[in-house]
């Protein structure tokens, strides 16, 4: 029999639907259904991003609904099948799928409802990026989140979830306030009864111990304008990409939390991008043009325009692509990286297709809310990235990326970002979590997962 709480809480999100902003999908017909590698759409619900990856999960069941998530989990233990978890499909190591298991999969549970009274937004398990930008802006409203255009909501907020806006107002797990889940047994857990659930959903990462079902986010007011500026440096080498570098984090600590800043070297070019919702002329912002004009060869004008209108201009290619893309490590400044960038830069000078990246972080980052993301004292962080569309030539990028993972551990960078894993990375745990947090994610995947039931090759493990 239900509590009277829970009675409460289905009620009122029932009555609200009339009330609120909402977006729907098409009704269920079933709740679930499998497919298998001979099923028409298989293939379809089998896609990922990353196209280099050939895993064959023995079924897929798509679900529609919460009640089709618990069904495929009590066929995955009467078959005693390994489960995956599968929205978007931009898991750049391929997690979301798995070899003779199920999938989870959740793309068509994509409902969007924002309460206009609190800003508070319910969102579907399956819902991408863009979609979520696209329903919240025609309401005056905006989530800070990530910038790729299919990239699934939830796996990128049980992440962390960073982007041009982090600075400003936090991570996208930040703003979560509560979650559904149904556990490795097949059971509904909802963060409103049990903390603990929701402190391991703020940066916890996704394909743990349970498939979550719904995300409850705070969202914000929209920005009105975005802009943005783009500095180029072109025929560089070793020593003029370090003294670069170097210049750029001397240049962001003024930037105010309004702006976001990325140094990109690709080749023999660095692009340095900036960006704001705030005043364009803010002294901060001002400081930074100067100091990086003059190390460039190239600066845009500024470009101002609605942010509706900005944010595609981000979200990257549709995919599938052939690449290589991971963490390259979080800094707290020039210092931490200084070692590791002589062979770094030759690696990207020598091999084609190969990007080396860092973001800035801090701002709001630094003082969010308690939850498994261990990085806040971080106000950088790096990413590696390699792109190929001859197949032939992956083998030689992917070589390129292992070394420059080597050459980064060896300069003692062991802090990683979830949402960019490498199968490679040496003490995942730790440098995912901290390994204080592991072991309290490790208590909970045995309270909601026992059996391990829920796994890929870099899931939170039971205790021993």
């Amino acid at each position: 029999m239900p509590t009277r709480r829970a009675f409460l809480r289905t009620s009122l999100s029932a009555a609200s639907a009339l009330a609120l902003g909402t977006k729907s999908g098409a009704a269920p017909a079933e709740a679930v259904t499998f497919l298998g590698p001979d099923d028409a759409e298989y293939a379809t619900a089998r896609a990922l991003y990353n196209g280099g990856i050939a895993t064959q999960p023995k079924r897929i069941a798509r679900c529609l609904s919460e009640a089709g998530v618990r069904q495929a989990l009590r066929r995955a233990i009467d078959e005693t099948w390994p489960v995956a978890v599968k929205a978007g499909g931009h898991c750049f190591e391929g997690f979301s799928l798995n070899d003779d298991g199920l999938v989870v999969e959740v793309s068509a549970m994509n409902d969007l409802r924002l309460d206009a009274r609190t800003g508070v937004l319910t969102a579907g398990a399956g819902c991408r990026l863009a979609d979520v930008n696209r329903f919240l802006l025609a309401r005056g409203r905006f989530l800070p989140a990530g910038s790729c255009e299919k990239v699934g909501l939830a796996g990128l907020t049980l992440g962390g979830g960073y982007g041009l806006f982090a600075r400003k107002w936090g991570l996208t797990c930040d703003h979560l306030r509560a979650v559904r889940m149904v556990d490795g047994t097949g059971e509904i857990r909802d963060s409103r009864d049990d903390a603990e659930l929701l402190w391991a959903c703020r940066g916890g990462g996704n394909g743990n111990f349970g498939v979550v079902t719904q995300l409850t986010l705070q969202t914000r007011p929209a920005p009105r304008l975005f802009t943005s500026w783009k500095f180029r440096a072109f025929n560089l080498n070793v020593r003029e990409a370090t003294t670069l570098l170097a210049a750029w984090f001397e240049a962001t600590p003024a930037l105010p939390r309004d702006a976001f800043s990325a140094w990109v070297m690709n080749g023999r070019q660095v692009t340095i991008l900036l960006t704001t919702i705030g005043a364009p002329g803010d002294p901060g912002i001002a400081a930074f043009h100067h100091h990086i004009g003059t190390v460039t060869d190239r600066a845009s004008a500024p470009g101002t325009v609605p942010l509706a209108q900005a944010l595609p201009r981000y979200y990257g290619e549709p995919g599938p692509q052939l690449f290589k893309n991971c963490s390259a490590g979080f800094y707290r400044g020039f210092a931490d990286l200084e070692a590791a960038l002589p062979a770094v830069f030759a690696e990207v000078l020598h091999e084609s297709g190969m990007i080396f990246q860092v973001n800035t972080l801090g701002g709001a980052i630094a003082s969010g809310p308690a939850g498994a993301y261990p990085h806040r004292e971080f106000g950088y962080l790096g990413e590696q990235q390699a792109f190929w569309e001859n197949p032939a030539h992956g083998p030689a990028r992917i070589a390129a990326a292992g070394r420059i993972r080597g050459h980064l551990a060896a300069a003692g960078i062991r802090r990683h970002y979830v949402n960019y894993p490498d199968l490679a990375f040496a003490d995942w745990p730790t440098a995912y979590y901290g390994a204080e947090n592991y072991r309290r994610l490790q208590a909970l995947k045995l309270r909601y997962d026992p059996h391990n039931r829920i796994r890929h090759p870099q899931s939170v493990s039971l205790p021993e």
